[in-house]
């Protein structure tokens, strides 16, 4: 049996707003993945991943975005996604940069962290793996080429040759799915691209295809 505690873990950004996630790690966990949920979901959206990865040994940090679940307070001042400009949303790679900064204080390196992102969190996922060289692999659950001025192409042209991106979109969700065969051109090298039926977005695929998460946990731990 896999030894692990969960813990509600509470962060602050450079910019002051209180990030709230859960932090599950499993005894001798050498791997650690960050999930980042899309809109307008919370870092729940991702516990059925979490609790599946926990029990093969990897540690999982699964955030609150700003303005969304308890991740409300920026000082006094309180956020809700729902009044956010392109802006707010782009500000949500601080959320990111303290989370991993809180995986490498638990002692994960770089090269030992992988990202799990559905729609606007997938565009931020890939952008951290651009911005972070040394992070291993990103599951991309539905992203778009812009999400609330979160644009990756660029994002992916920057990423190492030496890393590993899932893109993966349901055939009936055409802005997704037009989206991941642009990405899957622009770097042919480090992705690999999976359409599945029907018209779910995001971690509603969970429920539609239950082996999805099985599909993840491979391709992150193999």
């Amino acid at each position: 049996m896999i030894n692990m505690i969960t813990t509600r873990t509470t962060l602050t950004t450079i910019d002051g707003v209180t990030i709230v996630g859960d932090f599950s790690m499993p005894k001798g966990a050498a791997k650690a993945v960050l999930l980042l949920h899309m809109m307008p979901a919370t870092r729940e959206s991702f516990s059925p991943l979490a609790q599946a990865l926990n029990k093969t040994g990897v540690a999982t940090l699964a955030i609150d975005l700003r303005g969304h679940g308890e991740s409300t307070m920026q000082g006094n001042t309180r956020l809700n996604f729902a009044t956010f400009s392109d802006r707010h949303h782009q500000a949500s790679r601080l959320d990111v940069d303290v989370a991993l900064n809180f995986l490498k204080s638990k002692g994960f390196e770089e090269q030992t962290i992988s990202f799990v992102g559905a729609s606007v969190g997938a565009n931020l996922s890939i952008d951290a793996l651009s911005r972070y060289a040394k992070t291993s692999a990103a599951v991309l659950i539905s992203p778009g080429l812009d999400y609330r001025g979160i644009k990756i192409e660029a994002s992916l042209k920057n990423t190492s040759a030496s890393q590993r991106i899932w893109l993966v979109s349901s055939e009936g969700d055409s802005y997704s799915a037009d989206s991941v065969r642009t990405l899957n051109k622009l770097r042919p090298d480090i992705t690999q691209l999976t359409f599945l039926s029907g018209r779910d977005h995001g971690t509603a695929l969970f429920k539609s295809h239950p082996t999805l998460i099985g599909d993840i946990m491979e391709f992150l731990t193999k």
